[in-house]
């Protein structure tokens, strides 16, 4: 038996020895996550070991009124699979962006073979705003993600984020902090809903999310 495999099964004796010693107290929780941490797994695993570049395309309307968020997203959720998707080699976001700004685009599979990418990661933004009327932040954002096999030219994964929105209730005053705060917070929250369709996670961090402040 392997050190791992007796690690685990350490860590499940001690969690059934806890179970029993101490039915229905607070200890329950402890074990369970001592246990399992990360209980909800990826939806596609397919980014291990990979080559990957993470490119956001927004639509047009969104390419004049805020042009950098699709950029930043990418460069987010590529760090986010960087530090959770086991053995994935993302490609900088600065050498995607410096591709696509000096050819013309033409579609996923085109970008990733040019950056030698085994697979893309393609998110379409069609929704991205701050604002709920002129004096309060509540973001709202819609995007169409897709992964793309390189070499297939193909879509192996597909999901629709839509009517995705923080705070989940109320609004922020506009007074509390600065667009570019708020901004960042939104985005750093999207990436995260985005990345963890490919890496196993903890089912409490919606929650978290909803608690995060400036």
């Amino acid at each position: 038996m392997t050190m791992e495999k007796l690690r685990v099964a350490a860590l499940g004796i001690l969690g059934l020895t806890l179970l029993v010693a101490c039915p229905g107290c607070s200890m329950l929780l402890t074990a369970a996550y001592v246990l399992m941490p990360e209980d909800t797994p990826a939806e596609f695993n397919g980014l291990k070991g990979k080559h990957v570049a993470v490119v956001c395309k927004s639509i047009v309307e969104l390419e004049f009124s805020d042009a950098g968020s699709a950029r930043e997203l990418a460069g987010s959720v590529g760090a986010l699979l960087q530090r959770n998707v086991r053995r994935a080699r993302v490609i900088d976001q600065q050498e995607v962006a410096r591709w696509i700004d000096e050819h013309a685009w033409v579609d996923y599979p085109t970008v990733g073979k040019a950056l030698d990418a085994d697979m893309v990661v393609g998110i379409d933004l069609e929704e991205f705003r701050l604002h709920e009327g002129a004096t309060l932040y509540r973001g709202r954002a819609a995007a169409h993600v897709r992964v793309f096999d390189v070499a297939q030219g193909k879509v192996v994964f597909e999901k629709r984020i839509d009517g995705f929105q923080y705070p989940g209730d109320g609004a922020i005053p506009t007074s509390d902090r600065s667009e570019s705060q708020f901004r960042g917070l939104f985005l750093q929250i999207l990436a995260g809903r985005i990345a963890r369709s490919f890496h196993a996670y903890d089912s409490r961090t919606s929650f978290a999310e909803e608690n995060l402040s400036f």
